[in-house]
Order: C-alpha cells, then structure tokens, then sequence
C-alpha cells in the first residue's frame, strides 16, 4: 500500500468510523452533551497560542472563537489519525482479512489517548480522575472507543464484501 493510498483510506474511513460513532454516541447521550464536549475541544485548541497546553480546567477558560467548529475538525482529524495508525499496526491484511479482535482492541486501547493526554491538558486528571464520578465517566469512554472499534471492523468488512470478487 503507497503513502497515497493509506492518506486516502485514512480519510475515508476515518471520517466514516467517526461518523459512526459520532451518531452512536448523539444517541446514547444527546446531541447537547456530544456537542458541548466537541465545544470543549475545540476551546482547547482555540486557545492554545494564548494558554498554552495546560488548562486548570477546561470548563472555566474563555470560549474562543469558533470553539464548535474548531473542536469537530480537531475530532475528526483524531479519527482520521486513528484509523491511519490502525492500518499501520496490522496492515492491509485488515483490509482483507478484518478480525473483530483487532477492531474492538485497537478501539479500546486508543482509550489511553484521552485518559493520559487530553484530560490531564484539559485539568480534569489522569483518567478524568478529577470528575465528581470518574468511573462513570472512564464507563462512557470505554463505551464510545469500543463503539468506535466496531466501526472500524465494521467498516473493514463494508469494504471486503464491497471491492472482493
């Protein structure tokens, strides 16, 4: 597979397992909650040449301009970054051959990703530590990364019975 051609998958189905999951989760918790925490994201990136990385918390910084905006893009291009590392970590035999394992543990482990990176940045703690109820929260993204892994299978075999012989 040429550089080309994992780009292009990449944004293909990144964006379509976002999407994905982006509707499962509208529907397990509400378009106001999954586009409030987009918002977020999107104030944390807005305001990283102001406030840098770290933030006390989140919630309390100064909107910045275009925030939604900023926040879904940023989302997106993180799915799209996902399923580029997942092509990378088992190659196109996954194209071919899509194991549900594979899907759902690449889904699980990239979990991580917010536990250890953005909510620590966001000032929420390790693992959303700092949250009135974490392990409700650490439920959710569980939850919303394994939906995501699914997608990625799901989308692997959409494309297996689409463009096999």
């Amino acid at each position: 597979m040429s550089f080309a051609e994992l780009i292009w998958l990449g944004m293909l189905g990144g964006i379509g397992v976002t999407a994905f999951t982006d509707v499962i989760a509208v529907g397990r918790q509400g378009w106001a909650m999954t586009h409030a925490f987009y918002c977020l994201v999107g104030r944390w990136v807005g305001s990283l040449p102001q406030n840098g990385v770290f933030h006390s918390g989140i919630c309390r910084s100064t909107p910045a301009p275009f925030e939604a905006v900023l926040g879904w893009a940023a989302h997106i291009l993180l799915g799209v970054i996902y399923w580029v590392c997942f092509m990378l970590l088992f190659g196109p035999s996954a194209l071919y051959m899509p194991q549900l394992w594979q899907g759902v543990g690449f889904g699980i482990v990239t979990v991580l990703v917010p536990w250890l990176v953005f909510q620590p940045l966001f000032g929420w703690g390790v693992g959303i530590s700092k949250a009135p109820d974490p392990w409700k929260m650490r439920l959710k993204g569980i939850i919303t990364h394994t939906v995501f892994g699914l997608g990625i299978w799901g989308s692997m075999q959409i494309r297996k019975a689409v463009l096999s012989p």
